[in-house]
């Protein structure tokens, strides 16, 4: 079977270590790469090396000028969705760097446009596909720790972004590009979604970011399950791991990470450590194998659109709760999705 054609957009930031990724990949053969910035295409050219693959600077003349299959968005934030519907336009699969956007009404437009349009579109979310995180899903499907009663959910580091990046100037950036990953996961973990939020966020006064870098949510989920959520990016002290620390308790015991590492605990203070599960692929890995596997096979990615657009709601809701000092419920703007 012939190698997906990839166009990768964005070789900045994490479209460094996704370029290393795709290159490692036999099933893609990356035939253009696009970035705004020199220095960026310049560090393309020095690792890809003899290899003659074409660069722009500008998305549309890349789609206009090379025959792919499929392109990989990973640019920041606030381009996303200019770019997915100019790709759109040119008839290409679409695989879309989290978080989806920062606007509810470009994503429901997004929607839109994706319930007419016959070619995949999925938002990585390679946090779900790492050892430690299959062996938590594993100990609560078989039932190890009986029906879930709550959550905790801690998220801590002191994280300092480059000066004058577009980081800097964002208005809720721990949630909308940190903490999508942790909500992401709890969907994951649970397999529903939730029903209401409450939450609060600061700016504290030393942090680097213009905007949110603190904030807490108390996340309200059917048969009465209920998350505590905090998170912190200007934080000093002990650091967790970027998926923080999670404790998951029902009524037979927990399951719980702590510096990556997944444990059950029993009712009688038993506690041991999960087996992790052997795994071809991981992380960006894994999430690269999801997309080019339901290209080939047309099934629907774990993570596509329809599935991600819940995980950034739970995003938008603990923002609109943010804005509107209130508890919000999250189905009213799921129910904004149908058509």
């Amino acid at each position: 079977m012939e190698p997906l054609k990839v166009i990768q957009i964005g070789v900045g930031g994490f479209g460094r270590s996704w370029l290393k990724t795709v290159l490692k990949e036999p099933d893609v053969d990356l035939v253009a790469i696009v970035d705004v910035a020199d220095d960026n295409l310049k560090y393309a050219g020095e690792l890809l090396q003899e290899m003659a693959i074409p660069m722009f600077h500008d998305h549309n003349e890349a789609l206009s000028s090379v025959h792919a299959d499929a392109v990989m968005i990973i640019t920041p934030p606030q381009t996303h969705m200019t770019i997915a519907f100019d790709v759109m336009k040119a008839g290409l699969h679409i695989f879309l760097e989290k978080p989806l956007t920062y606007s509810f009404e470009d994503a429901v437009e997004l929607v839109r446009k994706y319930e007419h349009y016959d070619k995949k579109v999925m938002i990585n979310q390679n946090y779900r596909w790492t050892p430690e995180i299959q062996a938590m899903k594993q100990a609560i499907a078989n039932g190890s720790i009986g029906d879930i009663g709550y959550i905790d959910y801690s998220f801590r580091r002191l994280h300092n972004s480059n000066v004058d990046t577009w980081r800097v100037h964002s208005g809720e950036f721990l949630f909308t590009d940190v903490s999508i990953h942790h909500f992401d996961l709890i969907r994951y973990l649970l397999e529903c979604e939730p029903e209401y939020v409450t939450a609060q966020g600061i700016r504290p006064s030393w942090s680097w970011c213009e905007g949110i870098t603190v904030g807490g949510a108390i996340f309200e989920f059917p048969k009465g399950i209920l998350m505590n959520y905090f998170g912190s990016l200007s934080d000093f002290g002990s650091s967790t791991t970027w998926n923080g620390k999670i404790r998951i308790t029902g009524s037979e015991g927990a399951v719980e990470l702590c510096n990556d590492i997944p444990y059950w605990s029993g009712k009688g203070g038993e506690r041991q450590e999960l087996p992790l599960p052997q795994m071809q692929y991981s992380s960006q890995g894994y999430s690269l194998h999801q997309f080019i596997n339901s290209i080939r096979h047309d099934t629907r990615p774990v993570t596509d659109l329809m599935d991600n657009i819940k995980s950034h709601l739970m995003v938008y809701t603990v923002i609109q709760s943010i804005r509107r000092n209130e508890r919000v419920a999250y189905d009213e703007y799921l129910q904004a999705l149908n058509p």
